[in-house]
């Protein structure tokens, strides 16, 4: 007899795969009321045929400990569930064929140590020992992850939904949700064949589904399934069950033992979206796709070369099977911006086993808490770009992103596929100067001017480029695209609205710029703008392109409900720069406006002309020179761009590498990197920016943190080794002991050496600048390079000449 659905829960999640299943199984331990809803069986979607693979190692420090906390979850479920999951933690080995991707591996084993993760570079022999079938012909090397592993998909999903039941979740198999309802903006509940429970959260944890479900309410999760093949060969004398996880990127193949067989993966680099053609299957149950073995055969030809054994057995089973991925390769985890109490768990790109669990977790604290209780903002959902949601789009990106996945990871590497969506007024003039673009959120941004872009480790041709750009601002003048998120909030409350999310003072005259952070009530910065007060009732918010998502989300919600209205108008203007310290005279030459620093002062805002056409001048900087940004109508930009450029000695157009260098050098936070929601201004350096006269939401949880001290401090880095380069996330060493990491990484061209900025911990009672003083080292390819730190900007500490 079927078991009625209940009237009401607080959680309602839909999807029965390993992420839906680990978020009932953490929400009910908590003691927190769950229904799941499974359109057929439990893991009958993609989770059954997983190859099941869990590392460590993820992207950012945050998804590796949630990654290890999963591996860690798998090996004590039997325990507590009496379901066997399936879990072994045999390690995983990968073989680098060539030198560079040596270089990617000894960075990865850098970065891990930096996670408190072992990993280790090991010799040939030594891998043949741990592989003996293994043939090392033409390899470079190889790289151990002791705590790496396999589970079977199927029984590890079963052991959470086990362990979600005995802790009171409720779960319905072969119950489909037909839609999500929404009230007032509001998820309350999901409706079946079988009635409506209400519920004061919905999760959409539906997989490869999540997309098209989203949209049958509004809501877009941009993603799509693609073939995903792997095969399993006869038994084959030598494989047992104590054989690690074996990956060689560079042939583009991992393997695995399977009962006496090896399953072979492939993460080919022409890999194809999944196209149905009236969209995926109602009927669609533990299904497999056609599998197209030629497209197999360069990866099987190759694998016959590396395990010689395979050329003596034969493959039991050719396997394509859909697998989602994301346009920007991370998976969604938080709330939908546009519906209150809808969140998502989704988008895992084939490492759905390995972060599910952790994932679930993460989640289930978030829904609990009302806030994120780790740093998610990788994974963040509020990231995602309503408009990047066309079929045509998201099965390219997919395709895209899984040809990546064993492919080189370079250091600044451009995605190619599914370009030039969005475009500033000055695409086209820029890209006839030279610019080599690279992708954010949609916007083509030019990283440099010059010679073809290269990939690798070291310092490429197009550096010269870069350093030239860099120079440029540094002693002459540069003009850059700084086209970014902006917003009007606008209003007769607007000044108290303002006042209670910013930490700066916002009762300031028309006229005035004012750079400030939002906080959430635990003091972490949710926004990094600079906010231009119009007049009495309206200010216009801006934050860079990057985090103009998450920055409308966190001012819609915030001031939901008021008498203030919130307006994205992006696309409205287009923003030239104009940095350097021939700034001032040359505008001079091309608008009527006093630029003197008595009438335009840093730090304010004028409506002025520059040629024919009407700007808003700001005279600010993200480069920590003499400036001015010009804002412009679009329908002006192309015009303004044109007579800048007409000028006498008209500016070095500069892109991206030289902003992000001169703005590490100057010591300037960039939102996602060096700050997020899970960071204080107070470990960041950042209440100079707080007027604690003023009342602000998070003021009490910064003031109290300000009391007590900084555990961790951000800190300003330049290597002492000229030729070292560093790109983010690299250890940071005292006295052999890792006490932080990179959270940004450029070369400073004004001071000689690679840069960085990163946190560090800080005992009880040391003083900053005893803090500063310490011996430090930045692991760099399993190298210790000295650094010297400083808590004071490397370059003009004293802001003489943005100030000038």
């Amino acid at each position: 007899m079927a078991k009625s659905l209940p009237t009401d829960v607080q959680v309602a999640i839909i999807g029965g795969g390993i992420v839906g299943c680990a978020t009932a199984y953490h929400l009910a331990k908590a003691g927190w009321s769950v229904a799941l809803f499974e359109r057929k069986k439990l893991t009958s979607g993609t989770t059954w045929h997983a190859a099941g693979l869990v590392s460590e190692t993820q992207g950012v420090p945050v998804m590796s400990a949630l990654a290890k906390y999963g591996l860690d979850l798998m090996e004590r479920l039997e325990d507590e569930t009496g379901q066997n999951t399936g879990f072994k933690r045999n390690g995983s080995m990968t073989v680098a064929l060539t030198e560079a991707r040596m270089e990617e591996l000894r960075r990865k084993v850098d970065y891990a140590h930096g996670c408190g993760l072992r990993a280790e570079e090991i010799s040939l022999t030594e891998a043949q020992e741990r592989w003996p079938m293994l043939s090392t012909e033409g390899a470079k090397g190889a790289f151990w992850f002791p705590g790496d592993g396999y589970t079977n998909p199927i029984d590890t999903t079963m052991a959470l939904a086990k362990g979600a039941r005995a802790n009171g979740a409720q779960i319905f198999e072969d119950t489909k949700v037909e839609r999500v309802v929404i009230e007032g903006g509001r998820a309350v509940g999901v409706e079946t064949e079988e009635g409506l429970v209400r519920a004061e959260h919905v999760v959409n944890a539906t997989g490869m589904w999540a997309r098209e479900f989203g949209i049958s309410h509004s809501v877009q999760i941009p993603l799509h399934y693609t073939n995903h093949y792997y095969v399993v060969t006869d038994p084959i004398e030598g494989v047992t069950g104590d054989l690690p996880v074996l990956r060689v990127m560079d042939e583009y193949a991992y393997y695995k033992e399977d009962a006496g067989k090896l399953l072979i993966g492939c993460s080919e680099p022409n890999a194809t979206p999944w196209l149905p053609k009236d969209g995926l299957p109602e009927a669609f149950e533990f299904d497999e796709l056609p599998c197209d073995e030629e497209h197999l055969y360069p990866i099987l030809e190759a694998a016959m070369e590396r395990v010689p054994a395979l050329a003596e057995s034969g493959i039991r089973k050719f396997f394509n099977g859909p697998e989602c991925f994301t346009p920007d390769a991370k998976h969604y985890l938080g709330p939908i911006t546009d519906v209150t109490g809808y969140w998502v768990a989704a988008g895992f790109n084939s490492t759905g086993i390995q972060n599910g669990p952790g994932a679930g977790k993460a989640l289930a604290e978030w829904i609990m808490a009302g806030h994120m209780t780790m740093d998610l903002t990788d994974v963040d959902s509020r990231r995602i770009i309503p408009g990047l949601n066309a079929r045509s789009y998201t099965a390219t990106k997919a395709a895209e992103t899984l040809s990546h996945a064993y492919a080189m990871h370079w250091p600044y590497l451009r995605k190619t596929q599914a370009r030039g969506l969005r475009r500033t007024p000055y695409y086209t003039h820029l890209r006839d100067a030279g610019a080599q673009f690279s992708s954010a959120n949609g916007w083509e941004r030019p990283l440099f001017y010059g010679r073809e872009m290269t990939d690798g480790f070291g310092r490429e041709p197009w550096f010269d480029d870069w350093q030239a750009e860099h120079q440029a601002l540094r002693t002459d003048l540069g003009c850059i695209d700084l086209t970014f998120g902006r917003f009007i909030v606008d209003g007769q409350d607007a000044e108290a609205a303002m006042q209670r999310l910013c930490g700066a003072n916002m009762a300031v005259a028309p006229g005035a710029l004012v750079y400030t952070h939002m906080f959430n009530p635990q003091g972490g910065i949710e926004a990094d703008v600079t906010v231009a007060r119009l007049n009495a009732t309206r200010y216009m918010v801006m934050s860079s392109a990057g985090a103009e998502p998450q920055t409308e989300y966190w001012l819609k919600t915030q001031l939901a409900d008021t008498a203030v209205s919130v307006v994205n108008i992006t696309s409205s203007e287009a923003t030239l720069a104009l940095m350097g310290p021939r700034a001032r005279n040359f505008l001079a030459g091309l608008t009527d406006a006093d630029l003197s620093n008595v009438v335009f002062p840093f730090g304010s805002w004028q409506a002025l002309h520059v040629g024919h056409a009407p700007v808003r001048a700001q005279r600010i900087t993200y480069v920590g020179e003499l400036g001015w940004e010009l804002h412009v109508p679009a329908e002006f930009a192309q015009q303004v761009f044109e007579t800048i450029m007409a000028a006498p000695d008209a500016p070095r157009l500069c892109g991206g590498m030289a902003v992000d260098s001169c703005r590490i050098e100057k010591g300037f936070r960039h939102w996602g990197h060096d700050i997020g929601p899970h960071d204080s201004p107070v470990d960041s350096g950042l209440t100079f920016a707080c007027d604690f006269t003023t009342e602000f939401t998070g003021k009490a949880a910064i003031e109290t943190h300000k009391s007590t001290g900084p555990a961790n401090r951000l800190l300003s880095f330049r290597l002492d080794d000229p030729n070292a380069l560093v790109f983010g996330k690299e250890p940071i060493l005292c006295d052999g002991q890792i006490v932080g990491r990179l959270t940004s990484a450029s070369y400073g061209w004004s001071v000689g050496g690679a840069i960085g900025m990163g946190y560090v911990s800080r005992s009880e009672g040391m003083t900053m600048k005893a803090l500063a003083a310490r011996n430090y080292q930045v692991k760099v390819a399993g190298r210790a390079v000295t650094a010297q730190a400083s808590l004071r900007p490397l370059y003009d500490p004293d802001n003489a000449q943005m100030r000038g």
